[in-house]
């Protein structure tokens, strides 16, 4: 029934940052066209497998089952589309707003945010986190995150059962946490530490640290200075939302199949390992991140059994 808890959050989200470029003289920078198009290409790819299974569980009529089948799930294929197009749009919504940031504000909190990283710590956490074994398997774990989260999203759009919470989950965290949430606490993070004039700190880490993160730095840095848009462009360090979604990643593993639990909080822990130790984030990024996931999730927990309690609430009152 419209409107539902989605359509009020990505409404909320695009009048966040409608009014963000009402307050700033910068264009909104960003076009629908890339994570629109990789969300209708994971609705495909989802699809495409959905109508494959139901020819092999019948092989010998294979145009008739897919037809059936299509007709007896077309629920739920109409609802993987629909979250698609919301996830697409979620994230095109949060391009926007990331990469307006420096055009709003300033990125004022790196200093309180390194500050309290070194009064928890002892020292920069980065010098915690870094380790010669580990290291190769953080740089390739934290660029396959987009890959590994929006492919669970796949699963769950097309499982049979109704995943609402935990998708509604992801749309609080990212919108709440990510869209507006970043604006709370403005920061590039260790990585940009220097360039944003706040001193060489992290001159040290920046010398040590895998070349690969340098590159990705340098692609970012070249949009931020022209005032561009690019893929996956954007500064922002607090809260993580690496880390957020790779804490999310393992709520969904848990609901499809309770002994992928283990695996996926280890690929949490190494996602948390990898933002720190690069200095992508300060290590209080990542705390964040994970509070406001698990926040989002209870949160959405909570809508929901309201919302069948009082569905059920007529009825109990007819049977009595």
């Amino acid at each position: 029934m419209f409107p539902a808890l989605r359509h009020w959050l990505i409404a909320g989200q695009a009048a966040f940052v409608l009014s963000l470029a009402a307050i700033s003289s910068r264009p909104i920078p960003f076009s629908f066209v890339r994570p629109m198009t990789a969300a209708m290409l994971l609705w495909v790819v989802g699809l495409t497998y959905f109508l494959v299974r139901s020819v092999i569980r019948s092989p010998g009529r294979p145009l008739s089952s897919m037809i059936a089948h299509c007709r007896e799930e077309r629920a739920t294929i109409a609802r993987a589309f629909e979250w698609a197009l919301i996830l697409g749009l979620a994230v095109a919504l949060h391009g926007w707003a990331k990469t307006m940031i420096p055009h709003v504000t300033s990125y004022w909190a790196d200093p309180l945010l390194a500050n309290l990283d070194h009064a928890i710590f002892g020292r920069d956490a980065w010098r915690l986190f870094r380790s010669e074994l580990l290291g190769p398997v953080y740089a390739k774990a934290y660029v396959c995150w987009f890959f590994i989260t929006f492919g669970v999203m796949g699963v769950l759009a097309f499982s049979k059962r109704d995943h609402s919470t935990l998708f509604n989950g992801f749309l609080v965290a990212w919108i709440g946490g990510g869209t507006v949430g970043q604006y709370v606490l403005p920061s590039a993070g260790p990585m940009f530490f220097e360039r944003i004039g706040h001193g060489p700190r992290f001159e040290q880490l920046l010398a040590t640290n895998d070349p690969s993160y340098g590159r990705v730095a340098d692609y970012l840095w070249k949009f931020h200075e022209a005032g561009g848009a690019g893929l996956g462009t954007g500064i922002s360090a607090m809260p993580s939302m690496h880390v957020a979604m790779a804490v999310w990643t393992a709520l969904a593993a848990r609901a499809l199949w309770k002994p992928l639990t283990i695996p996926a909080i280890a690929y949490a822990l190494v996602i948390y390992g990898a933002s720190v130790s690069s200095g992508w984030h300060y290590a209080t990024d990542g705390l964040v991140g994970l509070l406001v996931t698990l926040g989002a999730y209870r949160l959405c927990a909570a809508w929901s059994d309201r919302s069948v309690s009082q569905r059920a609430a007529p009825l109990a009152s007819q049977v009595a």
